[in-house]
């Protein structure tokens, strides 16, 4: 499954103060996390995000795609509507499989087994969730910049806290943003039904980045250390072209 490290949402400044306010078209933040350095670089049409793995994921506006590329394997996944319909699919083959592999079991043990597949794979979960936002007003400074402390609400319940700040305080311009907004959308429109569109934060109701946030995923904090406005290449922006292209995977495979 294409990985956006969210929620990939991502989320995504030693120099900020001499730029800020002033939008650029190409813009690279780079966070620190327990695990290593996450990066975005983004630019109008385009959105790459590099973490800790050797995988790195590359937002393509004009492709209506978002592409999971393994430099290791030269090989490259595209997640787009057609690809979002099979994953919707192996998805309820895969609940089919674990419903089977609980009804196996004795009366007694199937709802805790249920539970404890379903919390390793929370997007199996079938059950309608709510996932909200909380904007305290409180502002913080990570470094530099400013932002707004938000807490994320799931089922209503307090779940991730964020510190999200404006596109304007980060420099990055409103074409680049547009293009950040489109990648979110689409990445909502894709996993809609298949139990993970919830998963990850909701990026699309937040109108920044988050410059503070906890990984999904792994519970891993990650907060903002810098941001360039230095032109970033082409090469870096695209797939070589000769990787190869391989199937979708479903998520929890």
């Amino acid at each position: 499954m294409i990985r956006i490290r969210r929620t990939a949402a991502v989320a995504l400044l030693a120099g900020l103060s001499t730029v800020a306010g002033i939008a650029q078209a190409d813009t690279t933040l780079t966070y620190q996390g327990a695990s290593g350095a996450f990066t975005v670089n983004m630019r109008p049409g385009a959105v790459r995000i590099d973490d800790a793995s050797p995988q790195w994921q590359l937002y393509k506006e004009d492709a209506k795609a978002i592409f999971s590329v393994d430099p290791r394997e030269r090989t490259y996944t595209r997640l787009d509507r057609n690809s979002a319909s099979v994953i919707r699919e192996q998805v309820d083959s895969l609940r089919a499989q674990i419903e089977d592999r609980v009804q196996q079991l004795p009366e007694a043990q199937r709802a805790t087994a249920r539970a404890a597949m379903l919390q390793s794979v929370p997007g199996l979960d079938t059950r309608n969730q709510k996932i909200g936002l909380d904007r305290t007003g409180r502002k913080e400074d990570v470094a530099g910049v400013e932002c707004e402390v938000v807490q994320v609400v799931r089922d209503g319940q307090p779940a991730e806290t964020l510190c999200v700040a404006t596109p304007k305080a980060l420099g990055i311009s409103k074409d680049t943003f547009a293009s950040v907004t489109s990648m979110f959308s689409l990445m909502q429109t894709l996993l809609a039904g298949t139990g993970f569109e919830t998963a990850g934060l909701p990026y699309l109701s937040l109108a920044g980045m988050p410059i503070r946030f906890t990984d999904t995923n792994t519970g891993e904090r990650r907060q903002l250390v810098d941001v360039s406005h230095k032109e970033v290449s082409r090469q870096r922006l695209s797939i070589p072209q000769d990787y190869v292209e391989t199937a979708v995977t479903p998520p929890g495979r």
